[in-house]
C-alpha cells in the first residue's frame, strides 16, 4: 500500500536525475537524493546548481514522490570536505531551494560532514561538538519550521540539545523536536559500525525515535543480527520510517529469503487502521457534528510531518469538508488513539443524505489536492484513489 513519507526508497542523483516517473508503480513514494557538491568546496553555490536542484525537485513532484536530500563533498575516507565557514555559507545559500521545495522534502539528511556526508572522517574537524551544533543550527534555520533533519549518531543530538523527547516536548518546533535519527549501517555489527559508541546511546535513540523520523540503510551481512528476527525487533524498537532497497543487497536478499521483507515494507512508518467510528444519524446544518474515532497504528513509527485531518461529506459528485482537531503525528505506533471530535456542518449545505469520509491530505497548498500525497488508511474505510478520501461505511442526514 502506497503512502507518503514512509516505506522503502531508491537511490537517485539530484544533480543528474534519471526518470522517476515509474517509481510509484514499483511501490515507491520516496527517493534518497544524493547531491555531491565537491566542485563547490572552494566557491559559493551558484545559479546553475540552484536551477539544477529546482528541476530535480520539480520532477519528483510531478512523479508523486518525496525526497530525502543529502548534500556532501567527499566520496571516500580521506577525501576533503569543506571548512566550517564554507559549510555554513552553503547551507544558507541553499535555504531558498529548501524553502521552495519543502513540500516534496520528507526529511533532510544532515550531510556536508566527512565521507559520503556521514558525519565521520572529516578533514576539517567538522565532527567537533561545537562544529556539529553550528551545522545542526544552520540546517534547522535553512529549513521551514515544518521540516526536520537527522543525526548520524544519537549522541550528536543528545550533546547538542538534550532529550530524549517525550509526549510533551515532541513536535514543539524546538530544535530537540526537529532532529531524527539516521543509521547508515543498521545491524552490521554490535554497535552498527560506530552508530552506538557511548553507554546509553542506543537506549536514548530508541526512546527519542518514538517521536521523530528514523531511516537509513544496511551496509553488510552480520548474521544472526542482520537476519529477520533481529531486523523485525529493531526496526520496531527504533521506529523506522524508511530504509534503502539499493543497499546492502546481501542483507536485503536475506530478508526476502527469510520471509520478512514484505512485512518490513508494509510496517515501515505509520499504518493507520480505523477500528471504530460513531456519529449521529441526523444533524442540522450549521451545527457541530460529533465523531468518535478510534484509530490503531500498526506501523513501526508515527507520521512525522504536520498533516491536517478533514471530515468529508459526500453526495454524488458534490463534496464538502470540515477540518477536525486531530493530529496524525500523535497516533503512536502499537497503540490505539481514541478521539472525540467535532466538525461544524456548513450552514449552506443543502439538506440530504451524505456519506462520511476522512481526508488526510498533504499540508502544503501545492500538494493538498493531489491524491497521491494523501494518507490511505489500511483498513476500516474504502479508499477513493481519485480524491484521496477514505470513505467510511456510514452516512448522515442533514436537515434544516
Amino acid at each position: 500500500m502506497l503512502n507518503p513519507e514512509r516505506g522503502v526508497f531508491h537511490f537517485r542523483d539530484l544533480r543528474g536525475l534519471d526518470s522517476v516517473a515509474g517509481l510509484r508503480d514499483e511501490g515507491y513514494t520516496l527517493i534518497y537524493g544524493q547531491a555531491l557538491i565537491d566542485d563547490y568546496r572552494a566557491r559559493d553555490i551558484d545559479q546553475p546548481l540552484i536551477d539544477q536542484l529546482n528541476e530535480s525537485f520539480a520532477a519528483v513532484r510531478s512523479a508523486g514522490l518525496k525526497v530525502l536530500p543529502r548534500f556532501y563533498y567527499a566520496t571516500d575516507i580521506g577525501e576533503d570536505d569543506a571548512p566550517l565557514g564554507r559549510v555554513l555559507s552553503h547551507i544558507d545559500q541553499l535555504k531558498p531551494v529548501l524553502e521552495a521545495n519543502a513540500d516534496v522534502i520528507a526529511v533532510l539528511h544532515p550531510g556536508f560532514v566527512g565521507a559520503w556526508g556521514e558525519w565521520h572522517s572529516s578533514t576539517n574537524d567538522l565532527t567537533r561538538p561545537d562544529s556539529r551544533e553550528q551545522i545542526f543550527d544552520a540546517l534547522l534555520q535553512a529549513l521551514p519550521a515544518s521540516r526536520m533533519t537527522l543525526a548520524r549518531r544519537p549522541s550528536h543530538k543528545l550533546e547538542a540539545y538534550g532529550g530524549p523527547l517525550t509526549e510533551e516536548t515532541a513536535f514543539s518546533g524546538a530544535p530537540l523536536s526537529r532532529i531524527g535519527h539516521l543509521n547508515d549501517c543498521f545491524l552490521a555489527s554490535e554497535d552498527d559500525v560506530g552508530t552506538y559508541q557511548l553507554p546509553g546511546e542506543k537506549a536514548y535513540a530508541a526512546a527519542d525515535s518514538a517521536f521523530t523520523p528514523v531511516g537509513g540503510e544496511t551496509c553488510g551481512r552480520n548474521p544472526p543480527r542482520s537476519e529477520c528476527a533481529s531486523a523485525l525487533a529493531e526496526l520496531s524498537a527504533h521506529h523506522f520510517s524508511f530504509i534503502n532497497t539499493d543497499y546492502h543487497p546481501d542483507v536485503l536478499d536475506d530478508w526476502r529469503s527469510g520471509g520478512c521483507f514484505q512485512t518490513i515494507a508494509c510496517r515501515l512508518g505509520y499504518r493507520f487502521v480505523v477500528m471504530e467510528h460513531e456519529s449521529p444519524e441526523q444533524i442540522a446544518r450549521g451545527q457541530p457534528l460529533s465523531l468518535r474515532l478510534r484509530v490503531f497504528n500498526d506501523g513501526y513509527a508515527r507520521a512525522y510531518n504536520p498533516r491536517p485531518v478533514y471530515l468529508v461529506l459526500q453526495q454524488g459528485e458534490a463534496r464538502r469538508v470540515a477540518q477536525l482537531d486531530a493530529d496524525p503525528r500523535r497516533w503512536a505506533p502499537g497503540e490505539e488513539s481514541e478521539m472525540c471530535l467535532e466538525a461544524k456542518i456548513p450552514a449552506d449545505l443543502p439538506p440530504g443524505d451524505y456519506q462520511l469520509g476522512l481526508w488526510l491530505p498533504d499540508a502544503s497548498e501545492r500538494l493538498r489536492d493531489d491524491p497521491r500525497y494523501a494518507i490511505r488508511l489500511s483498513s476500516g474505510a474504502a479508499w477513493d484513489g481519485a480524491s484521496g478520501v477514505n470513505r467510511l461505511d456510514t452516512a448522515v442526514r442533514v436537515v434544516e
